[in-house]
């Protein structure tokens, strides 16, 4: 039996992958393959090209401007010389234009979504989680376009559309996704999805459903023969070429049944606004979830050296003191967050507030609730280097939220009658070090104290909380906990 007439006489399984790798590259390596694809390829929409990490444009010498020192005013007024912009603001404020034209409603059901999601993953794991509820919202709100009549319903209302339609919710992840193109110049974000197609149906895919694909998330179309053991390679290729090597497989093989892959690739890496002192970087003891003790690198800044941009927080959370810390890249456009318990001095280990009651506050309460009461202060930060990768299955997660009609038969009608979802995959990477990344760092000397800091300022000797957010719309786009800092 051929694999269009599986299609057509049992179903077809869909595959919906979220691919996000964020961290140093420092080794960066060429991984354009000659994969020799047929494919239909738009050419200009790709937004995951990896040969010019950070070619906005630029032609100034460095120190020519301080995109830092400007506001987004600055970015868009007219000049009364014959002088050209500079190509950095050019481009800051059209990302900036795209940022504020995405809607408030979009940004929250796409953060309420993570925060469901991230809910059911961490609590009462003790190990080292990250999602990007922002990949995962790319990747379902392209699936949604496959959904009609109850299954559309349902998408909806677990994605968090409300009253949106489906054209717009389309039209607002166009904006987001441009949002982030040239958002920073120290700053890399690459946004890369592709539909991939077995040859034998590749007609039977109604042909709205890839277009609105193409035209609203830049989707990359290729159609392979999915019997051929090589397709497993040029797939992976992809992923590895888009996540700059950090991810360099997602499927072992192709089941039989297997007529469709869609697949988001995220790489982010972006350069603290302050470089941390490696000099300060010290070894200390971390206090584990389970009681235990291991060790951790921890960064930080020079007493007299930390930067203004730099905020804290003090937070009172089950009638215990949560410390708070924002740390922003490049020109402050996106900055990173961290939530770690700090003790009374008398407290006992085993009585302090767990990184799990952190999140489950975060849940409940939102980040509204958080965000604004960051304020200046010449405080220590101590937060650990840290470096991992994480990978699930999200079907279980999403069924528990609500979503089951896409994953029956003829859940994905409006691609194609008899598609439907057989499985959802998020693997993300993170590497945290002094000169930026994605996540924080924070690092001072302190001392080895077995029940609490209790001093003002961030101490991240304990599991913590931690996101990366667009500072411009609100839109998170990473979140995660460390319960052991490892960095190898």
């Amino acid at each position: 039996m051929t694999k269009k007439s599986l299609l057509t006489l049992v179903s077809a399984v869909f595959l919906v992958f979220m691919l996000v790798a964020c961290g140093d590259d420092n080794k960066e390596k060429d991984t354009t393959s000659d994969t020799g694809e047929t494919s239909v390829d738009k050419g200009d929409t790709d937004t995951g090209d990896t040969t010019e990490h950070e070619d906005t444009g630029d032609t100034t010498e460095p120190g020519d401007s301080d995109p830092a020192e400007l506001d987004d005013s600055d970015a868009t007024e007219p000049t009364d010389t014959d002088e050209p912009e500079d190509p950095v603001l050019q481009a800051y404020s059209v990302a900036d234009a795209h940022a504020d034209a995405v809607s408030k409603e979009i940004v929250e059901a796409n953060t309420r979504l993570g925060l469901n999601i991230f809910e059911k993953l961490a609590i009462g794991q003790k190990e080292n989680i990250m999602i990007s509820p922002l990949s995962i919202s790319i990747a379902m709100a392209m699936t949604a376009n496959g959904t009609e009549n109850e299954a559309l319903a349902e998408m909806k209302e677990v994605l968090g559309y409300g009253e949106m339609e489906l054209p717009s919710v389309n039209e607002q992840f166009e904006e987001l996704i441009a949002s982030l193109v040239s958002a920073d110049k120290d700053m890399v974000f690459e946004i890369a999805n592709s539909i991939w197609l077995e040859e034998g149906i590749s007609e039977d895919i109604r042909e709205e459903f890839i277009t609105i694909l193409e035209e609203s998330y830049n989707s990359e179309l290729f159609t392979a023969d999915f019997g051929d053991v090589e397709t497993v390679g040029l797939i992976n290729s992809w992923v590895a070429e888009k996540t700059h090597g950090k991810i360099d497989k997602i499927i072992e093989s192709i089941d039989p049944l297997t007529v469709m892959y869609l697949i988001n690739a995220i790489y982010f890496k972006a350069a603290w606004s302050k470089a941390f002192d490696k000099e300060t970087t010290f070894t200390d003891k971390f206090f584990m979830s389970d009681g235990t003790e291991t060790t951790a690198d921890y960064m930080g800044f020079k007493y007299y050296e930390n930067p203004d941009e730099v905020k804290y927080g003090d937070y009172v959370i089950a009638g215990q003191s949560v410390a708070g810390v924002k740390i922003p890249y490049g020109r402050g456009a996106f900055a990173f967050y961290a939530y770690v318990a700090n003790p009374d001095f008398e407290t006992p280990n085993d009585e302090v507030l767990t990184v799990d009651e952190i999140i489950g506050n975060f849940v409940e309460k939102g980040f509204a609730e958080y965000m604004p009461s960051l304020t200046r202060g010449y405080y220590k930060l101590h937060l650990p280097k840290f470096k991992f990768e994480y990978e699930k299955s999200l079907p279980e997660i999403f069924t528990s939220l609500g979503l089951e009609k896409v994953f029956d038969a003829g859940g994905m009608s409006a691609a194609n009658p008899a598609l439907y979802v057989s499985e959802i995959t998020h693997k993300t990477y993170i590497d945290v070090n002094e000169e930026g990344s994605e996540a924080a760092a924070v690092t001072d000397v302190g001392s080895d104290m077995a029940g609490g800091e209790n001093f003002p300022g961030f101490y991240g000797r304990r599991p913590f909380f931690f996101v990366i957010r667009d500072e411009r719309n609100g839109s998170i786009l990473f979140m995660g906990k460390v319960e052991k800092p490892e960095y190898k």
